[in-house]
């Protein structure tokens, strides 16, 4: 975990690229949300309360105790309706991997709506409420449940390059295999996102996950480093493992790409 923290911080670095001028700088802070409120629409689309409509390709992998991994590519497409809801839909395509075999097919979809409770220069505030459906082409790759997400978020912005965060949601089964387990899991994410220079962001974030029915809990810290390349395309790689709890998860790897549909006023400078 140490080595891939190293590795995401030269990449980032190297993708900052040489100091800008004085000018380039000037402008760069002009053109840069100053505010949390400006932030949620003018962003790289990389904090959860951004109502930044886009389209997002991620690969990734998970190693999981016992040798098994599961590989996933998720497609995650936002749309903006008015001026504070966004809609969001993510799917997925899984490859599963264990000593007994490879199971493959998509998972469960899921749908959220993000809704902007308010805004001040200082502070943020949303509220998630949205369904997973029971789209799984095998059983194996998904809950067999129909659920509800509900949750809220908050952010605020003490610094023009310092946006931290707190997002609380649960997760909760109303439907479905009688057969399956129920599922009703809460998390708990507490994030740091630093922005550099060329619309470049590392983020930490830390989840604590508590699951009532499996009456467990685990703590799970990820990593992610990422850049705006060229205009509205992003470029981000992240790295996670388990740091406490009951042992569900080595460690992963994700790497994604990111078309943003509009830029605000922040990001427009590129």
């Amino acid at each position: 975990m140490a080595g891939s923290g190293f590795l995401l911080l030269a990449v980032w670095l190297a993708a900052a690229g040489t100091p800008p001028s004085q000018q380039e700088q000037a402008q760069e802070e002009e053109a840069a949300p100053a505010s949390a409120a400006e932030n949620v629409k003018a962003g790289a689309g990389v904090a959860p309360v951004e109502l930044i409509p886009r389209l997002e390709l991620r690969q990734s992998f998970a190693q999981l105790p016992g040798g098994a991994s599961v590989h996933v590519t998720t497609t995650e497409l936002d749309i903006q309706f008015l001026d504070r809801l966004l809609l969001r839909y993510e799917g997925t395509l899984q490859v599963v991997r264990a000593p007994a075999g490879q199971i493959s097919g998509f998972g469960d979809s899921q749908i959220l709506a993000i809704g902007l409770l308010a805004a001040s220069p200082r502070f943020v505030a949303v509220v998630i409420g949205g369904a997973i459906l029971d789209t799984a082409s095998q059983p194996e790759l998904g809950a067999g449940k129909k659920q509800l997400v509900f949750g809220a978020g908050a952010a605020v912005k003490p610094l023009r390059w310092w946006l931290p965060y707190v997002l609380v949601q649960e997760q909760l089964s109303v439907a479905g295999d009688s057969a399956r387990p129920d599922v009703n899991v809460l998390v708990a994410r507490v994030g740091n996102i630093a922005f550099g220079p060329g619309f470049s962001w590392l983020k930490l974030d830390l989840d604590a996950l508590v699951d009532f029915e499996a009456e467990e809990g685990s703590f799970l810290g990820r990593l992610e480093a990422g850049r705006l390349l060229v205009g509205r395309v992003g470029l981000f790689m992240r790295v996670g493992t388990q740091l406490l709890g009951t042992r569900r998860l080595d460690y992963s790897t994700e790497v994604g790409i990111r078309y943003l549909f509009r830029l605000g006023s922040g990001a427009a400078h590129r």
